[in-house]
Order: C-alpha cells, then sequence, then structure tokens
C-alpha cells in the first residue's frame, strides 16, 4: 500500500462557550446526564478521551476536538495541554451507531402501573436521554451494563413504585451473535 504523508492543518476554530460549558460538566463530574465522558489512559498520562453529548449535533468534528482539548484545559489547568493523545466527541445517535452505547434503559409501562408515561419522560430526560433518534423518541444509552442498571435504580428511587417499568437491553450487533456463536460450545 502507498505511504502518504500529509503536512500539518491549520487548527480548527474553537467554540470557546461550548468549551467553557465542558469543561464546567468536568470540573463538577454529575451522577447522570449529559455529557459521558470516557477516559482511557492508553499510556502514563496520555489519554484518549471521548464526550458523548448530544451537543455536537452541528459542530464539525475537527471542531468537536478543539472544544475537548480546550476543555480539559480550563477544567484541569494549563499543565494538562498535552495529556489527552486522541479526543473524539459524538452525539448520542453517533455513539449508538458506532457500538460504543450498547446498553439501554427504557420502559415497560402498563396502564395500571403507578407511574404515567410523563413522569417516565420527565425522569428520562432528567437522567440525559437523548432526543435526537427522532420525534417523541427517547433513548438512555450506555457502554456498560453497571452504568444501565445504575441508571435505573436512580430512575426507581426517582419514581417509586417503578421497579417493574424499567427495563435494561443489549443491542447486539451481527458481529457480537456470531462471535458468540462460534465460541458457544454445541450440544447435540
Amino acid at each position: 500500500m502507498p505511504r502518504k504523508k500529509f503536512g500539518s492543518e491549520p487548527a480548527a476554530p474553537t467554540n470557546n462557550a461550548l468549551a467553557e460549558r465542558l469543561a464546567q460538566e468536568l470540573k463538577v463530574g454529575h451522577e447522570s446526564g449529559q455529557p459521558l465522558v470516557y477516559e482511557h489512559e492508553i499510556r502514563p498520562e496520555r489519554l484518549r478521551v471521548t464526550v458523548i453529548w448530544d451537543e455536537w449535533d452541528r459542530v464539525p468534528m475537527e471542531e468537536r476536538v478543539s472544544v475537548i482539548s480546550r476543555a480539559d484545559e480550563l477544567a484541569e489547568g494549563a499543565g494538562s495541554r498535552n495529556r489527552i493523545a486522541l479526543a473524539s466527541g459524538l452525539t448520542v445517535p453517533e455513539a449508538t451507531a458506532a457500538g460504543m452505547l450498547p446498553f439501554q434503559v427504557g420502559t415497560a409501562l402498563r396502564k395500571d402501573d403507578p407511574v404515567t408515561f410523563e413522569e417516565c419522560w420527565q425522569a428520562m430526560v432528567e437522567e440525559g436521554a437523548s432526543t435526537m433518534f427522532g420525534p417523541r423518541i427517547l433513548q438512555l444509552r450506555f457502554a456498560t451494563l453497571e452504568e444501565a442498571e445504575a441508571c435505573r435504580q436512580r430512575l426507581i428511587k426517582r419514581l417509586p413504585k417503578s421497579d417493574d417499568v424499567w427495563l435494561v437491553t443489549r443491542e447486539v450487533a451481527v458481529q457480537d451473535a456470531v462471535a458468540d456463536q462460534e465460541t458457544a460450545e454445541v450440544k447435540l
């Protein structure tokens, strides 16, 4: 394969208002809601940072990276400038499509349940559900079962007697199903 080298490109502009909002979120560290920030140490003191946030809608990919870098610098101080080796910002639907958020918390609401559709909707919004999947569609998505179950427990606490209303499901991609099938022991 041919090897191609490219020179450096000019830095993307940084939306300072968005960077300040993200920095505030990084400083506070909420238990739930958006953004979802995943930091993976890839080498000592070097991170891969993924910020999943519906606020990225209509922000170009290059600008998302500069916003994340600037927000980290605002939150952690000037000395943190080089700690991010790789940054990416995705909306919840983009991260879901990429297979990064396979777990979902949803409702199985019945007529005789002690909570209403409106109460469930509001609780999901407060937990950080994305509204970007379409009109009247909310999705609470997570990377791990532990995150999804913690959200379910917060929803139950927020809406007492709603234990049976909340479900955790996992989206399984075709390649996952094939891999599981290949590793499963077949008994005849």
